[in-house]
């Protein structure tokens, strides 16, 4: 469902990036839109056997939506590549509208089938038609900042995640190191956003997409391991792995951008440290895995360790950047 919802999320916001107005139009598909959307997160119980009906009809209409949207912008535009993007991409997300209905009128027992085949066209049927969207490329800034808006609503969700288990009555001092961890995150990826990533690229913005895609999931896993480690039934080890697996997934995400970097930013080193300062964390927590303290704290660690490199290599290059453009 999440996967759903986001590619959803990412369909839309590529139409809005390219040829959204402030139209009547476009301001009515936004409000219809909205109006499913309230239906949808009403929808939502732990048992998806009793969502599905409800979770694939508001699916099969935003994205009926989404295709409608491209399908009547094709009269409108100028250049081929802009006209192509309007019919593969209206193609595309009208295909998916198709495979949510099939799925409604399939068998119980095979009904989850044509779902799959349309989250998989989703998310890959773009792929294709590369060729044509490179003459049709995205506005870098704004798709940088919707997908920067979407990840901090899911650290907003690692806040409520850690306010569950803060206890008002009993302080702890381990709630300043899980509170770090998410910090520490958080920084790195404002950096990368802000100050690493040149706004005025001319791309795609497939790599930014996915990307973000790894980094969201990630971020859920961090969320998950730290309200773990305050539970006693979860294996130790497996708390380890999957903190660290989770933080290792986060960073891959935003290294995936590097491309993006401006030249002075792309610093292969800065991974290579991330990388060895990640290991490090991760051993150490493994070889004192039966104190509940260790995963904590070199967590913590870790992410402000890393956070504090990004930064200060930011004004190192900014600097170096200005002695370079002056001389």
């Amino acid at each position: 469902m999440s996967l759903f919802l986001w590619l959803l999320w990412t369909h839309q916001t590529v139409f809005t990036n390219r040829f959204g107005e402030l139209s009547p139009k476009d301001v009515a598909f936004t409000i219809v839109n909205i109006f499913l959307l309230i239906f949808l997160s009403n929808s939502f119980y732990p048992d998806f056997n009793k969502t599905f009906v409800p979770f694939m009809t508001c699916m099969s209409l935003l994205y009926f939506s989404i295709s409608l949207q491209y399908l009547l912008h094709i009269p409108q535009t100028q250049s081929k590549g802009d006209k192509m993007t309007c019919m593969t991409s209206g193609l595309v997300t009208l295909i998916v509208a198709v495979l949510s209905i099939i799925g409604l009128l399939t068998p119980a027992t095979y009904r989850f089938v044509p779902g799959n085949i349309g989250l998989f066209i989703a998310a890959v049927g773009w792929i294709p038609f590369r060729k044509y969207l490179v003459e049709s490329p995205v506005n870098m800034m704004h798709l940088v900042e919707r997908y920067a808006l979407l990840t901090i609503i899911v650290f907003g969700e690692l806040l409520v995640g850690i306010a569950s288990i803060f206890n008002i009555t009993k302080f702890d001092y381990l709630y300043i190191f899980q509170f770090m961890i998410l910090i520490g995150l958080f920084l790195t990826y404002w950096a990368v956003t802000e100050f690493y990533i040149n706004h005025r690229h001319r791309t795609v913005g497939f790599k930014l997409s996915y990307a973000h895609l790894i980094i969201n999931i990630a971020l859920g896993g961090v969320n998950a391991a730290i309200v773990f480690s305050s539970s006693d039934k979860i294996n130790r080890l497996f708390e380890v792995h999957f903190m660290y697996g989770s933080i290792l997934l986060f960073f891959i995400g935003l290294w995936l951008n590097t491309s993006y970097f401006h030249n002075h930013y792309k610093n292969i080193r800065l991974i290579f440290v991330s990388l060895i300062i990640i290991i490090t964390g991760y051993i150490l927590s493994l070889l004192f895995a039966r104190y509940d303290d260790v995963l904590i704290i070199s967590s913590a660690v870790v992410n402000s360790t890393i956070a504090l490199m990004y930064y200060t290599n930011k004004r190192k290059s900014t600097r170096a950047g200005i002695a370079s453009h002056h001389h």
